[in-house]
């Protein structure tokens, strides 16, 4: 009985784990080549199924120890602590195949968090759907109902935790997958059109297979370009370059964008340059500090007439000059602050007003959001030394 009741759930737990393992990668790679997608999820599935079995026996007994512990009256408790197991199992393949140990930690989180939950609808599920005995035959359309919202719940939570606990993370501004994030847990994270790369830019014949890479230290994240290959940081070419929240990375026709949470870009400090010995990348710095996009908060309330100057993007350099009004930032004609030439602005992207007591920045529903000083806002009252990110452009906020 025993035995049986380990074998059930260690093969349950080994099929959950390969479903859900599954379905992550595919919703992650819905839009690569379909080779990588095979591959990523063949290697989700077979380290969904060994993650199972291992998932599945400590799920059975502590399902198993609650359940005697409490004389049966802690079953819904105990099923919630053996789905947290499983869910577990399943996070924790997912996350190593999406991008490694680290990943893979907040992943297990995840599951953990989804699996307990689904766990304990389990129960609730299966009396609502078989007529309030789970004994009788129709049980089993009720436990499909309760795997797939366990799945869903699971799939969630991995998801969520991954958002709220990630550190740094890339965003594709323009190319194939636009709109796109990347979260950033590898020592070394590839990009290029190499199907197996980290971060995989098809569709521009400009990128090479190994063009570029992303290299995750404890003073900072890095980007260092491939012998041969152009990079480019706020428009300044450059072959390594430390990376601050909000940069703009260009490769080919791709942009992409650097994100940083502030407990993490506070500590990053611009250090001497790590001797790295790759025989493809070559670490000679050459990089620019004077579009370099470090945010300072100032103090000083933005009044009166005003200046923004672009001080990183297509528009470096061009000067908006303007007094108390309404002001709008935008690609098309009319726009105060026209950027033409900036594609990943919005045709009207943001609005600048005059409030009597200062100017008040807000979005107009843009596609790529509206920054200031690398926090994205959708209204902020500006000051001066403040940067506005709009697509690919910094405007720094300055006085007449």
């Amino acid at each position: 009985m025993i035995v049986s009741a380990f074998l059930h759930t260690v093969v349950l737990s080994s099929c959950f784990s390969v479903m859900l393992g599954g379905m992550l990668v595919l919703a992650d790679e819905y839009s690569s080549a379909p080779v990588r997608v095979m591959k990523r999820m063949g290697l989700a599935a077979a380290l969904g199924a060994g993650a199972g079995v291992v998932a599945g026996v400590i799920a059975q007994f502590l399902f198993t120890a609650i359940v005697i512990a409490t004389l049966g009256i802690g079953l819904i408790g105990a099923r919630a602590v053996g789905w947290a197991a499983m869910g577990a199992g399943a996070g924790v393949c997912v996350g190593y195949v999406l991008g490694g140990w680290k990943r893979a930690k907040m992943s297990t989180l995840g599951g953990l968090a989804g699996g307990f939950a689904g766990g304990l609808l389990f129960d609730v599920i299966a009396l609502a759907t078989s007529g309030g005995d789970l004994g009788n035959g129709d049980a089993s359309l009720s436990r499909l109902v309760g795997f797939l919202l366990i799945g869903l719940i699971t799939g969630a939570a991995v998801a969520i935790v991954e958002d709220m606990v990630k550190q740094s993370w890339i965003t594709v501004l323009r190319g194939p997958k636009e709109g796109r994030s990347f979260i950033l847990t590898k020592s070394i994270t590839t990009l290029g059109r190499n199907e197996m790369a980290d971060i995989p830019l098809f569709g521009d014949p400009s990128v090479a297979k190994d063009h570029a890479r992303l290299l995750l230290q404890n003073d900072g994240v890095f980007v260092q370009s491939a012998t041969g290959t152009i990079v480019t940081v706020n428009g300044s070419q450059t072959q390594y370059a430390q990376l601050r929240p909000w940069d703009t990375i260009g490769i080919g026709g791709i942009s992409l964008r650097f994100h940083q949470k502030a407990s993490a870009a506070q500590m990053a400090q611009v250090m001497p340059l790590p001797d790295l010995t790759s025989a493809q990348f070559s670490p000679r710095p050459s990089y620019s500090s004077v579009n370099r996009t470090i945010s300072q908060p100032a103090a000083v309330a933005a009044t009166g007439q005003i200046r923004l100057v672009s001080v990183a993007g297509p528009h470096l350099n061009q000067r908006f000059q303007f007094g108390p009004g309404t002001v709008r930032i935008g690609r098309e004609m009319g726009c105060g602050v026209m950027l033409a030439q900036d594609g990943v602005v919005s045709r009207s992207h943001a609005e600048l007003s005059w409030s009597g007591k200062g100017w008040m920045i807000k979005d107009l529903g843009s596609r790529n959001g509206l920054w200031v000083n690398g926090v994205r806002v959708t209204e902020h009252m500006l000051s001066m030394g403040d940067q506005i990110g709009v697509g690919e452009t910094w405007l720094r906020v300055e006085g007449i």
